[in-house]
């Protein structure tokens, strides 16, 4: 047949087995983030509670929606916070960087909006296409 790594056993269904649960499959805590959520997701958690920041996602749509108000947060002040902001990162950007793009949205969001902070967020697609998000900020 084949041998599985000990480490692996509880990740290997073997036709017949009986009360097997994939240990990917199970559900994670309530109120926890800690669990099947990428770095960028983490990040967000921890610093959306800044409420007198903008926070810009700078990748595709989708990453800002899956992190949108995902950490309730009460400001007895400024709501800014509660503003999704994405640099909406498409084909075009992927294949060109999107780093004129980010700076075109930070520099639109800080005069509109003149918060004491900007949080510029990286997502997955961000860190392969190499945007130099370090040289924009």
């Amino acid at each position: 047949m084949f041998e599985v790594l000990e480490s692996r056993k509880k990740q290997v269904f073997i036709n017949g087995q009986d009360n097997f649960e994939v240990v990917g499959n199970k559900a994670s805590a309530a109120g926890s983030v800690s669990q099947r959520a990428c770095v960028f997701c983490g990040s967000r958690v921890v610093l959306y509670p800044i409420a007198d920041a903008v926070h810009i996602i700078h990748g595709p749509i989708g990453c800002a929606a899956y992190t949108w108000d995902l950490r309730g947060s009460v400001s007895s002040g400024p709501e800014l916070h509660r503003m999704c902001f994405s640099t909406d990162i498409r084909e075009n950007e992927v294949i060109y960087g999107g780093e004129k793009k980010l700076y075109a949205v930070l520099c639109e969001l800080i005069d509109e909006y003149k918060p004491n902070a900007a949080f510029v967020y990286g997502t997955c697609i961000v860190g392969l296409i190499g945007d130099d998000m370090d040289a924009v900020c």
